[in-house]
């Protein structure tokens, strides 16, 4: 691996480590009585270095899993122009609901962790929605330059589409879970999916 490889690694596990932190400090004491200072007390590091990171306390609970950004790194790579943009957006993020494990596996129990905390903070849930339109901006731009136009209206009404059916099934799935009742992420999003597209068919 190379060393900026390395660094990149070490940037994003400690990125990782922060993010920990503040979820922990989120569950135990809610976000409105943990501060940065706190965060960055109980992830080893100063505030200062916190801000290098994170533009706020809330935005340390969103760090992605990286593996699973990886994971999406490497679907997103395999598109192709020459199919309906919807349909593979919908393949990739049904891929990633499979990686979830439906919160058994280590970023489906993180994924959980954090969206459960969204029902409650409304803080964390407008940090969240930020934080959203920051990479579907990215997004788009990446699905623009693959279908090689210029203009970005096609593969925003995509990425905002195959969006909202994934935000529509992990809120239900989170919800659920509060609730203490048995619900799978994959068949909601494949219900939320199809219902998704039934209504566009109208």
């Amino acid at each position: 691996m190379s060393e900026t490889a390395l660094r990149e690694r070490r940037r994003r596990q400690t990125e990782r480590e922060i993010g920990d932190a503040a979820l922990d400090l989120f569950e135990s004491r809610g976000v409105d009585r943990t501060t940065v200072d706190d965060i960055a007390r109980a992830a080893g590091i100063s505030p200062r270095t916190f801000f290098r990171y994170f533009p706020s306390k809330e935005r340390a609970a969103l760090v992605p899993h990286v593996d699973l950004d990886e994971r999406v790194e490497a679907l997103l790579q395999q598109l192709v122009p020459s199919r309906p943009l919807l349909d593979q957006l919908e393949e990739v993020w049904r891929e990633v609901m499979l990686d979830f494990d439906n919160g058994r596996s280590e970023s489906g129990r993180l994924l959980l962790r954090v969206r459960r905390l969204m029902q409650h903070e409304p803080a964390l849930r407008l940090a969240a929605i930020g934080y959203d339109e920051e990479r579907t901006d990215a997004l788009v731009a990446r699905l623009r330059d693959l279908v090689g136009i210029e203009d970005d209206l096609a593969p925003r009404v995509a990425v905002e589409a195959a969006g909202v059916a994934v935000r529509v099934a992990l809120d239900r799935w989170a919800a659920s879970r509060e609730a203490r009742r048995t619900t799978d992420l994959l068949e909601t999003y494949a219900e939320t999916c199809r219902l998704l597209r039934a209504a566009v068919e109208r």
